[in-house]
């Protein structure tokens, strides 16, 4: 027979103070915990959702990331013809070299990041079907005209339309935002290849190549085509294989915010295993009385864990209720991996709220095992005689 629910409830009631005290602490453990889940799922998001499904990236052999790649100008001139790579309605090849280079915007206040100015023909536009314009017009080439990302918009000086941006040796004007549903090319400035190419005196190269693959198209067979091709002679991949590894920045933060939460609540056991010792305490005659009529141990121990587990899940509610405002907040991250700043939005998903429960139940069920076990294995003569 197990011991009434409400019991335990008004056990918790009635030592108002203690029990704030440990809910508070367990609280704000869990609020810490889903405010690190969330800016690791918003960054990893940003990072994972650049990808498209349908399109390729191709580097320089061994590089890792864009900022290690060069394109000879006679390597992409013998791929963009690959039977592989889709044609648009002209039948000219959906195929889009880029050359992304850091430059330093300043913030409204006066401090300068590091941002990435993509260099890219107007084609890019069609290659990346995520990257749509919001407002203004794409920039012409040949000219001094930049589109911004939206995340960029109103945290750096000058970019809004009709402001002119200073970054290497130029001055450039906006004429456009767009949007690339959420991924990390909201926190680039594009610009006509050619332009970024003078500007930055880096020659005639591009540093890597997006391409569309055409339907029913074999990729296993284009890279390997791009790769023993000796005119090309470079290595491919699709853009979620690769954006997949650009994350490994959001897993060593995920992992780093599990330590730091898994710290934190060790202490928070520790509060909430002094409550219901304290609790056991306190009520060493009610547990005789319990024993005498006729609960068993187990009932007793079960009674107290669940008075445990009911104190941290409702203290994990709170938590989480105090995090909620952290959702969707805007924020910039510095990726060492491109050595630039990338804006991305905290995001509290269905599945972090659930692990923060789930992380607040494990601390209750820590927390109150121990004295669960001390009420379980006390006699009923000597609980009554403590009385």
């Amino acid at each position: 027979m197990a011991i009434p629910l409400k019991y335990n409830v008004r056990s918790l009631l009635v030592r108002r103070v203690s029990t704030s005290m440990t809910a508070g602490g367990i609280a704000l453990v869990v609020a810490v915990f889903v405010i690190v889940m969330a800016m690791v799922a918003g960054l990893g998001s940003a990072i994972s959702d650049t990808g498209v499904p349908d399109n390729m990236i191709v580097l320089r052999k061994g590089a890792t990331t864009e900022t290690y790649s060069s394109i000879q100008l006679d390597q992409f001139d013998a791929m963009k013809f690959l039977p592989q790579i889709k044609r648009d309605t002209a039948g000219a090849p959906m195929i889009s070299p880029e050359l992304p280079v850091q430059v330093l915007m300043e913030r409204p206040g006066g401090a300068q990041d590091n941002i990435v100015v993509r260099g890219v023909l107007p084609i890019a536009l069609e290659v990346h079907d995520n990257v749509h314009l919001i407002a203004g017009r794409m920039f012409r080439p040949a000219l001094n005209e930049v589109i911004v990302g939206k995340g960029l918009v109103g945290r750096y000086s000058n970019t809004h339309i009709g402001d002119t941006m200073h970054f290497g040796r130029g001055a450039w004007k906006v004429v456009g935002i767009f949007d690339a549903k959420g991924g990390s090319f909201e926190s680039e400035v594009w610009a006509d290849i050619h332009n970024v190419q003078d500007d930055t005196q880096r020659g005639a190269y591009y540093a890597d190549v997006r391409l569309k693959l055409a339907p029913g198209a074999d990729s296993d067979a284009l890279v390997h085509r791009i790769a023993d091709d000796p005119r090309i002679n470079l290595q491919a991949e699709t853009e979620a294989e690769y954006y997949k590894q650009q994350s490994v920045v959001a897993n060593q933060m995920r992992v780093l915010g599990m330590i730091v939460a898994i710290i934190m609540g060790i202490g928070a056991i520790f509060a909430a295993m002094n409550t219901m010792y304290a609790a056991v305490s306190a009520r060493t005659s009610e547990i005789g009385t319990l024993r005498a009529l006729g609960f068993s141990p187990g009932a007793v121990l079960g009674s107290f864990l669940i008075e445990s587990l009911i104190l941290a899940v409702a203290a994990g509610i709170i938590g989480i209720i105090i995090a909620m405002p952290i959702n969707g907040f805007s924020t910039t991250f510095g990726n060492f991996l491109t050595f630039s700043t990338m804006a991305f939005n905290f995001r509290v998903t269905f599945a972090i709220v659930v692990e923060a429960l789930i992380f607040a139940a494990v601390m209750g069920l820590f927390g109150g095992w121990l004295p669960a076990r001390q009420a379980m294995r006390l006699h009923v003569v000597e609980a009554l005689r403590r009385s």
